[in-house]
């Protein structure tokens, strides 16, 4: 077997690594630090960056409400976030392809998996001939085995070959 050499990193993902969500988050970053050392490319699709700009400031905002959370301060504080969050995926990974054939894709897809943010990723992996798509998402996984793996179960296979 080829060790594997493109790796699309799925939305769930990106959102515990960024808001260091444990257990997970750990082997996330076990992952990327693997992924660079073993010249192993990562890939995000664009709608991951809009949902990550999205999510993970409102996150935050939950776990840690103000006084005032709709105050000028706050709400520029997580605008700062979110596009910190973006600047973070792009400095990681590359973005995969996503136009009207991954989007055709995803629909031609709905019959296996009624998903279409998750049949996105999966066209886009098909796209560009990713070996996996790497998530947390139990659905996905057991709907796409075996080219959906969690970030340990990719992190075991890159260092196995």
């Amino acid at each position: 077997m080829l060790r594997p050499k493109l790796l699309v990193i799925d939305t769930n993902v990106w959102v515990d690594y960024l808001l260091g969500i444990e257990p997970f988050c750990s082997d996330i970053v076990k992952l990327f630090q693997t992924a660079n050392e073993r010249d192993v490319s990562l890939l995000y699709t664009p709608t991951t960056l809009k949902d990550v700009f999205y999510i993970v400031p409102r996150q935050l905002r939950r776990e840690e409400p103000s006084n005032d959370p709709d105050s000028s301060s706050e709400v520029g504080a997580r605008t700062r976030i979110a596009w910190a969050c973006v600047e973070t995926i792009t400095s990681i990974a590359s973005a995969a392809p996503q136009s009207m054939a991954e989007c055709n894709l995803a629909w031609m897809l709905r019959h296996k998996h009624s998903d279409f943010e998750n049949n996105l990723v999966i066209a886009a992996a098909e796209t560009c001939n990713a070996d996996y798509v790497i998530t947390y998402d139990r659905q996905l996984i057991n709907r796409f085995a075996p080219a959906c793996i969690t970030p340990g179960q990719a992190t075991d296979l890159l260092t196995s070959l």
